[in-house]
């Protein structure tokens, strides 16, 4: 599976997913792995993954639904869990630093928790700062928490254990959640997710209930905020986790959308991946997105013959059968038969120049052109890309239109031609079922604009009533989940804390 679809260029291709120890071809699960699970019956793997992150051919992934950080060890192709210190309660995101030392944010301990190369607990970091951190990240001897507690980043040194400065202004105006996302400020966070840094120091951190992402400077000073709340693609609904590469382009999951997003530094949105799904390559409530260098040997094997990989793009899942998707970033030899079979790319002008690196570093670069041009398949392209947007923007009627005239058009390729089948599909189904939808169609929408307003109460009666009609389809059941969890995170702050 390719990102973006031919006939564009595509910038990822899917690799492999990873979920249990039959991943790595483990055939027996450790001793300490069956203390933990229990008894055989128990299936061995990963449960509700959030945050990882990727060292030295190992992946550790934060599994909240057992309460343990997984170690997929890539290089002997071996399944365990990282300590059996039962000091760690609730590990919800790792960060890994150039030594190998092991940063875990636990919220249920109150602290950040150390572990060293050898996966020892070395130190407990802040518990007397009385922070619940979400996500962590050092630079230096300064550590930077996602605060759950005051909705800040919390930054401290790690020698002294002082707290340097709080980042962010939480709106606590009104209880959580009843403030109205339309009149937050910029620099406000109303509910506190993940963070990153980027290599010149700025954090960027997402926001659960104001969806969008804000980013510091080094000082803490305001700089920009990224996307809003909406449905359109460019929008956010959920966002959760976040990564930055090498080029600063900035990588972001949205839990209730289920797809990836790329924005470059003008906060300009270049491409998005994923989609929800249970298929290899889609998402099913992804939580964390982690971008590495240095573990691409591990997954060459995956890739198409004669693929060139700059980086992985690493993605969990809490829910679906495929809970790490690993993806390729780089150059893919299909470009070039594509282009020979008489395609264009019709990605909008200037996107080629923002998905390319510094000079020399551009990982779609063909060392072909065509001889010659087809319009008309470049219109197919770019009405295949319109009826897209209208189908996830909900007008599925136009997007059927351009989808049948794209259908017609015999200049597609097989691939897609059975994404615009399941596509027209879905719309016959759907509009078969419209009359008895309307009514609960009609209550979905009001929630989620009593949602917006900050009308909490009103909204989760709604979604609840939508949940149980029995009407709705899994994507929007999914997306339901999505809000009623957010409510209930809000309404329930002082007695829970929960990712």
């Amino acid at each position: 599976m390719f990102f973006p679809p031919l006939p564009e260029m595509p910038r990822l291709q899917f690799l492999k997913s990873l979920s249990g120890p039959d991943d790595l071809g483990v055939a027996e699960a450790s001793g300490f792995q069956r203390f933990v699970l229990g008894d055989t019956e128990t299936e061995p793997g990963i449960s509700k993954p959030y945050g990882m992150d990727i060292f030295d051919g190992k992946l550790y992934v934060c599994d909240v639904g057992r309460r343990m950080v997984v170690v997929f060890d890539l290089k002997n192709r071996t399944f365990g869990y990282m300590t059996e210190d039962r000091r760690l309660m609730n590990p919800v995101n790792i960060h890994i630093d150039d030594e190998g030392t092991k940063y875990v944010a636990d919220p249920s301990v109150g602290a950040i928790l150390v572990f060293d190369k050898n996966d020892n607990l070395d130190a407990i970091l802040g518990k007397e700062l009385g922070i619940a951190p979400i996500d962590v990240t050092v630079r230096g001897r300064r550590c930077y928490v996602s605060d759950f507690n005051s909705n800040q980043i919390v930054l401290f040194d790690m020698n002294s254990q002082q707290e340097i400065a709080r980042i962010g202004e939480e709106a606590a105006a009104q209880p959580i959640g009843q403030t109205p996302v339309s009149e937050l400020a910029p620099g406000q966070l109303l509910l506190i997710s993940d963070l990153v840094l980027d290599q010149q120091g700025n954090i960027y951190v997402t926001d659960k209930a104001a969806a969008r992402i804000t980013k510091f400077d080094q000082s803490g000073k305001l700089q920009r905020v990224i996307g809003r709340l909406g449905d359109n693609i460019d929008e956010f609904v959920r966002p959760k986790g976040i990564a930055v590469d090498r080029d600063q382009r900035v990588w972001v999951v949205d839990a209730a959308s289920e797809v990836a997003k790329i924005y470059d530094e003008q906060a300009r949105l270049l491409l998005f991946f994923g989609l929800g799904g249970n298929d290899p390559g889609m998402m099913n409530l992804p939580a964390t997105i982690v971008v590495d260098y240095d573990n691409v040997e591990y997954f060459e094997q995956y890739a198409i013959e004669g693929a060139d990989i700059e980086f992985l793009v690493l993605v969990s899942n809490q829910y679906g059968p495929n809970k790490i998707s690993v993806y390729g970033f780089g150059r893919f030899p299909l470009q070039a038969r594509a282009i020979a079979a008489g395609g264009r790319s019709t990605l909008t002008p200037g996107l080629a120049q923002d998905l390319r690196g510094p000079e020399g570093k551009d990982p779609a670069r063909l060392s072909v052109e065509p001889e010659r041009t087809v319009g008309n398949r470049e219109e197919i392209a770019k009405l295949y890309k319109r009826s897209e947007a209208l189908y996830r923007s909900g007008r599925f009627e136009k997007a059927k239109e351009g989808y049948e005239t794209v259908l017609k058009s015999g200049l597609i390729p097989a691939a897609m031609a059975k994404t615009i089948e399941n596509r027209l599909a879905d719309i016959n189904n759907r509009a078969a079922r419209s009359g008895q939808n309307e009514e609960i169609a009609t209550l979905f929408y009001g929630s989620i604009n009593a949602y917006r307003a900050g009308q909490l109460t009103e909204a989760r009666k709604g979604f609840v009533t939508v949940l149980k009609s029995g009407l709705i389809p899994p994507a929007m059941k999914r997306t339901i989940e999505n809000y009623l969890a957010e409510i209930d995170d809000a309404l329930t702050r002082k007695r829970g804390i929960q990712p």
